[in-house]
């Protein structure tokens, strides 16, 4: 007979695997939900679900280290609202980002580099600010509009130019975000290729890895001491570049 000891171990192993940490593995388009990984990189942590902590780590372009082939490009007009489910829930504080890379000359999706921190090449299409809220009066609470969701949605650009394009979803978590270094990263990358696109521009542009800095003001905070929180919360990132 398993101990008490060891089967609580097991418990909370299970619980800082499968329920305190999540995933992006399904694309949704059109009210269908594609099998896991079909057009999304499968992602370095697909199995355990562990969080990405480094700033610096070539795995936070698309949260995948390439030891698998590239899936398939789904087929999208400009203007579609595409989602991610979540494997598990947004089970803890912080933003929801989006951003787009566009296939360079010669390139498609599925060829475009995911390592390759050379170039800025993305632009932020979306992102979610928490709600500041009084409880009691005087106490300013930050309210996450995306804690505990089981799916995220974002609207493709109805100006974004035609052609090949990644699509990167990520969530920071903000829980252990007190002390430097201990944000956690989640997400993921679709591979789109847009079709009936417009001719906009985005007009920032910025590199990942280099994105993001530790001692950041939106990365290193304490989400729990409401009293010492900003009024304004500094989002991570470029600006949201839209239509």
């Amino acid at each position: 007979m398993l101990s008490l000891s060891i089967l609580l171990v097991a418990v909370a192993t299970f619980f800082s695997t499968g329920v305190a940490h999540y995933t992006f593995p399904n694309l949704i388009h059109k009210g269908i939900q594609y099998p896991d990984y079909t057009y999304i990189r499968r992602t370095w942590n697909y199995q355990n679900y562990w969080p990405l902590f480094e700033v610096d780590s070539p795995i936070l372009q698309c949260f995948t280290n390439s030891t698998v082939p590239n899936p398939g490009t789904l087929t999208v007009s400009a203007g579609d609202t595409v989602g991610f489910t979540v494997g598990g829930r947004i089970v803890h504080e912080g933003p929801l980002l989006f951003y787009m890379a566009k296939a360079g000359a010669g390139q498609t999706a599925a060829s475009m580099a995911a390592h390759n921190g050379e170039e800025e090449v993305w632009f932020k299409i979306s992102e979610t600010k928490p709600v500041i809220t009084s409880v009691p009066a005087k106490l300013e609470l930050y309210k996450w509009p995306s804690y505990n969701a089981s799916g995220v949605y974002v609207q493709i650009p109805p100006c974004l130019p035609t052609g090949d394009y990644l699509l990167r979803v990520e969530h920071i978590a903000l829980h252990v975000a007190f002390e430097e270094g201990q944000h956690e990263f989640f997400g993921s990358c679709a591979q789109l290729k847009v079709v009936n696109g417009g001719d906009g521009v985005p007009n920032s542009y910025t590199i990942f890895p280099g994105a993001y800095s530790t001692d950041e003001p939106g990365l290193f905070l304490d989400i729990h001491r409401p009293w010492a929180l900003p009024e304004k919360y500094q989002v991570p990132g470029p600006e949201v570049w839209s239509c």
